[in-house]
């Protein structure tokens, strides 16, 4: 298919600009007589559509573009510019990339007279239930430009800790690669030598030596299945973790983990905190939000709470108290959100929880790297210190035999 842009005039005699995609002239004739214009005039956008049509939907967009747009159609909106309009031009900004297809069928939508919401969700694997689900509720409010301004802020503070976690995790793999790679050097190189030495010496073997020994001969034996299960451990694992029960007891465990159990809850945290602001400032009602946030938390356990909350919510029961029933949640965001409905500023309570776990995870992730990196080189030196005493015990042997 080819994307065309067109000019047409409506039954009022009016210019219509806009931009439709089509197999052919005639094709495109066709779908501009069925939205009521006539073709006055067209032009390729030199882009053909690289996609099948019956796989745009299935199109993914990176996190870059995704803040690209939002912040840009936020910028259109406040000033002024008509929603088509602003999907038009943002469509032919980026007719060289995949945004460019997506956005220019989202315009083709609402220039049919779609909503926005309802085109977007034409598109699941580049717009979430969440984007959705707060475009609609800006669209109802009238408050789109700021839903707008709200998803391009949340999304660069996502990439912005994506990358500080890359970026703290260089040093630590880089460590656990080399030493990976010196304790193979050293159970499958110069250990098995050592053990040839005191075979041909007939000496008594000293027990720690005897262990380094057996460990050696172990991960000669059975490095094929060792390596075949690091590869496949993974696939393993997601195919387990598709199990409910199985992934929310995983996610339990995970929680109550040290030093990493809560970092791993706040992340959970911050993403529930932050996405019920959002809703509840974009006019959704909360039994709408919980259940949009328990496809969102990225944690099955509190997947499964939200659930079960939601219910508590719809008897009748606050949110607060639905929420501390579940016994994940922490203390800190059950009372903030009690503050807030006793106030009844249960959105400003939500977004104060979501910065304080959004300025405290950096943090921790700092210290729990701090201590990780520690613990990882004493690790490294017991082992190869093990391994080096295992093999000074006999040589010392030796020499009290001369």
């Amino acid at each position: 298919m080819t994307t065309y842009h067109f000019q047409a005039y409506n039954a009022e005699g009016r210019t219509v600009t806009g931009t439709l995609q089509a197999d052919s002239v005639v094709s495109l004739e066709e779908r501009v007589r069925g939205l009521g214009l006539w073709l006055l005039e067209f032009r390729t956008t030199n882009q053909s559509v690289a996609v099948d049509a019956g796989k745009v939907n299935l199109i993914t967009v990176g996190r870059g573009d995704l803040i690209h747009f939002f912040v840009q159609m936020s910028l259109l909106l406040k000033a002024g510019i008509t929603l088509p309009n602003a999907l038009e031009r943002l469509a032919l900004d980026n007719k060289e990339r995949k945004l460019g297809v997506i956005v220019a069928g989202l315009h083709e939508q609402v220039t049919l007279g779609v909503p926005l919401h309802q085109a977007m969700a034409r598109y699941p694997r580049a717009f979430g239930r969440q984007i959705s689900a707060m475009i609609e509720a800006g669209e109802v409010s009238g408050k789109l430009s700021d839903v707008f301004s709200s998803l391009a802020s949340y999304y660069e503070w996502t990439d912005q800790l994506s990358a500080d976690i890359r970026q703290a995790l260089i040093y630590p793999l880089m460590v656990m690669t080399a030493a990976l790679g010196l304790i193979i050097l050293l159970f499958t190189f110069v250990v098995p030598r050592f053990v040839g030495l005191l075979t041909d010496l007939n000496l008594e073997v000293p027990l720690l030596t005897e262990v380094v020994m057996s460990l050696s001969r172990l991960l000669m034996a059975t490095w094929p299945f060792l390596l075949g299960s690091a590869i496949l451990a993974p696939f393993a694992m997601r195919v387990l973790l598709r199990n409910r029960d199985l992934a929310i007891r995983w996610a339990r465990l995970m929680m109550g983990l040290p030093v990493f159990g809560e970092l791993y809850a706040m992340f959970g945290y911050s993403r529930f905190a932050g996405n019920m602001a959002m809703l509840a400032q974009s006019g959704i009602p909360i039994l709408r939000s919980l259940e949009i946030c328990e496809h969102l938390v990225g944690n099955r356990a509190l997947e499964h709470a939200l659930s079960d909350a939601r219910r508590l919510v719809t008897e009748g029961t606050p949110l607060h108290k639905a929420l501390e029933e579940q016994k994940v949640f922490s203390p800190t965001l059950v009372t903030m959100i009690a503050t807030g409905e006793s106030s009844g500023n249960v959105d400003f309570a939500l977004r104060s929880v979501a910065d304080y776990y959004n300025k405290l995870i950096p943090r921790r992730i700092k210290v729990v790297f701090s201590i990780f990196d520690p613990v990882m080189m004493i690790s490294l030196i017991a082992i190869v210190g093990t391994v080096a005493l295992s093999v000074i015990l006999p040589i010392l042997q030796l020499w009290n035999v001369k």
